[in-house]
């Protein structure tokens, strides 16, 4: 039996970046710290191999390295790594290869993240009968229990005790309540992660890859304005007729409208830093100011939806004709 040259060589390559993979998972598992950072770029293997040789090739090295990994480690961890972190390796492969613009790539990427996790978590209740989000609440109680006992043998009064105790459990189910959004937002987070892993080792390479526009000239789409308006009438409605979940929802959609808004508020701080040549000294200094006061963070988010609506800085393409 005879084989094609420009067959072995996907073979061979795949047979490199798969043991790659699984490198990763072990370093992830056995390695503190680091482990943590190896975990959140496993997909980059994937990636590459998606990008020299399509698809095909990367969901094979997926499942192959996901079936070594049960194998030398744990099924669980093999479906957690595969399940959680294959579907965006698979993506940004194909968005690489086909060289789909950035914000396209990542919107992609971030819908297979968040499409990923959400199966991770469908199965650990389904065959483990284990609620990741309520251990997650129950340990956070627990915490905020040991803080309670921390400030009490401070010699903190009771009636302030009580004041802080009120505070912490809103938090708490505030934080329930917006898990969704969190979740969104980490799916952002790990798809911009390996992106950018990978655009370096890709250019590595010799792959051109385009970069993202600069930050000041970021200009996300004006439907952001609309959700937020949404996410109002469904809060307001959830909560005059008493529909819980439609309120939930409509903080969910306000939260993530919101960030959108932060972002947009950062992009045109940093468009007019710019401008007047800011040293980084100063923006460095303005810019924790925004980060930790809550009035001058929702000023910049009120000042990204007016950039949204009449664009300060006319950096939206006129429409074609």
């Amino acid at each position: 039996m005879t084989y094609s040259p420009h067959r072995v060589k996907p073979m061979v390559e795949g047979g490199i970046l798969t043991a790659v993979a699984i490198l990763f998972a072990l370093v992830s598992t056995y390695v503190p710290l680091i482990g943590a950072f190896v975990n959140l770029i496993w997909p980059v293997p994937i990636i590459l191999l998606g990008v020299r040789h399509g698809y095909r090739w990367s969901m094979l090295a997926a499942v192959a390295s996901g079936f070594l990994i049960a194998l030398l480690m744990h099924p669980l961890h093999a479906v957690t790594v595969v399940v959680g972190f294959g579907l965006i390796g698979i993506v940004l492969g194909h968005a690489f290869r086909k060289e789909w613009s950035p914000a396209r790539a990542l919107m992609a990427g971030t819908a297979a993240s968040l499409i990923s996790k959400v199966a991770v978590l469908g199965i650990a209740v389904a065959v483990l009968g284990i609620n990741p989000l309520n251990q997650q609440a129950d340990a956070m109680s627990r915490a905020m229990a040991q803080v309670m006992e921390m400030y009490r043998s401070m010699g903190i009064k009771e009636a302030d005790l009580a004041q802080i105790e009120t505070m912490m459990r809103a938090t708490l189910e505030l934080m329930k309540v917006i898990f969704p959004a969190g979740l969104a937002m980490a799916a952002l987070l790990d798809t911009c992660l390996n992106y950018w892993a990978a655009k370096v080792v890709l250019r590595k390479l010799g792959h051109s890859i385009p970069n993202l526009p600069s930050f000041s000239r970021w200009v996300l789409p004006r439907a952001v304005i609309y959700a937020l308006a949404v996410a109002m009438v469904m809060i307001y409605w959830g909560n005059s007729r008493q529909l819980e979940f439609l309120s939930g929802a409509g903080v969910n959609l306000m939260m993530l409208s919101s960030v959108a808004l932060l972002v947009q508020g950062l992009s045109l701080f940093s468009f007019f830093a710019d401008k007047y040549s800011l040293s980084r000294w100063v923006r460095g200094i303005l810019l924790f100011l925004i980060l930790t006061s809550g009035p001058i963070s929702q000023g910049l988010i009120i000042a990204g939806a007016f950039e949204l609506i009449f664009d300060y800085r006319r950096l939206r393409k006129p429409p074609v004709e």
